[in-house]
């Protein structure tokens, strides 16, 4: 056997095997979509009852829906309206007041956090003096 027959049969050898990995390649792919096909149509198949119900559960419940909101929302307006009269809309409790004693913490918290605050503030002025030194 010379060269070129040796070639010949290498190309050949080689043609066919490209040959028939594209025939397998082409045949899992078909396969592939075959199995992609099964589980669209299973999960359609499961899936339509449960938007069908899904939607006419959905008309019959939020009639009940509706009603509860009604009542809620009637509730909370004659709420409002009450402490409207009472001149009170904040309910009892102070969100803003200049006297702290009246602070959930006492008159010593707001104190010692505003006492912490001020030291940080001048450590941080002293530390970039220093730095420009």
């Amino acid at each position: 056997m010379n060269d070129k027959q040796l070639l010949d049969a290498i190309d050949d050898l080689r043609c066919s095997i490209e040959g028939r990995a594209e025939a397998a390649t082409g045949k899992v792919e078909r396969a592939t979509g075959l199995i992609d096909r099964i589980k669209d149509n299973i999960a359609y198949i499961l899936g339509l009852p449960a938007a069908i119900t899904g939607a006419f559960g959905f008309m019959l419940d939020s009639g009940n829906v509706e009603a509860a909101l009604a009542y809620q929302v009637a509730q909370l307006e004659e709420a409002v309206a009450d402490l409207k009269a009472e001149g009170d809309l904040l309910g009892g409790a102070k969100n803003f007041t200049l006297d702290l004693s009246g602070a959930p913490g006492g008159s010593l918290t707001p104190i010692l956090v505003g006492a912490a605050l001020l030291l940080v503030l001048v450590a941080l002025f002293w530390y970039q003096s220093r730095r420009k030194l």
